[in-house]
């Protein structure tokens, strides 16, 4: 079955295409890839495994009260996460087009009281991310593939996660000098030693920095607090959870 076009549109950067299949609605940027997805009949599910990697820091986390989300997309991962925790998120994209679609077509209310969304360039050297930030979650990519952020902004971003807080990334793992480099830079400013996420079947792994060495009692804490999340939350990191890799000193 074809899928269906919901809306289609060209902004200064590129093609935004909507479309519907199988009642998926996804998010493309001019080709086959996509940028986001939901279930308009299932709106408690994240559709992508990788999203719900990305929910692994929000149980490893004691009390994320900010979130920032770098890469914006559909606006999924920020209405699950208005919906689903007590967070403030504060979004930002490099396209403003992206909102309007993110309300008529993934159901996320622009106006929630928590939700802070900024359209801005990422790399641009005046760029301030927000202070204080408990969890930073990075999913950028456009319709070339991952998208690289200058030293100076990556730098400019461990200095806005508050003390305890991590930085989560989204990577493609068939672009490793991508990866190699990423890994670089961030542990540039917080400890080396990630905290890995493998999704199964697919090429993503999502990987979680914090100033300090993770340690088994950081896992065991995040799941006591896990039986504690809404349902849908727990869902998404109960299966997410199974896809860790063990921790350094923990491998043979």
């Amino acid at each position: 079955m074809k899928a269906k076009i919901l809306e289609r549109l060209i902004d200064e950067h590129g093609p935004i295409e909507v479309t519907e299949q199988g009642g998926e609605v996804e998010l493309h940027f001019g080709n086959q890839t996509a940028q986001s997805a939901w279930r308009p009949e299932q709106p408690e599910q994240l559709c992508f495994a990788y999203y719900r990697a990305m929910m692994l820091p929000v149980a490893l986390h004691p009390r994320p009260a900010r979130i920032g989300l770098l890469g914006f997309g559909g606006g999924v991962l920020a209405k699950f996460l208005l919906e689903h925790t007590e967070s403030s998120i504060h979004a930002v994209d490099l396209r403003p087009a992206l909102g309007p679609v993110a309300a008529r077509h993934f159901g996320l209310d622009l106006d929630h009281p928590r939700l802070k969304l900024q359209f801005a360039d990422l790399s641009a050297p005046d760029w301030e991310p927000p202070a204080a930030l408990d969890l930073v979650l990075i999913d950028l990519f456009d319709r070339d593939g991952m998208i690289h952020l200058p030293n100076e902004t990556v730098a400019r971003l461990a200095e806005a996660v508050a003390p305890g807080g991590m930085i989560c990334l989204n990577l493609w793992r068939n672009h490793m000098p991508a990866v190699v480099e990423a890994h670089r830079q961030l542990s540039a400013h917080f400890h080396p030693d990630a905290l890995v996420a493998h999704v199964p079947d697919r090429l993503n792994t999502v990987m979680t920095y914090r100033r300090d060495a993770w340690c088994p009692e950081d896992l065991e804490n995040g799941l006591r607090r896990l039986t504690r999340e809404s349902p849908p939350l727990r869902r998404a990191q109960g299966q997410a959870w199974q896809w860790l890799q063990p921790l350094r000193g923990q491998r043979r």
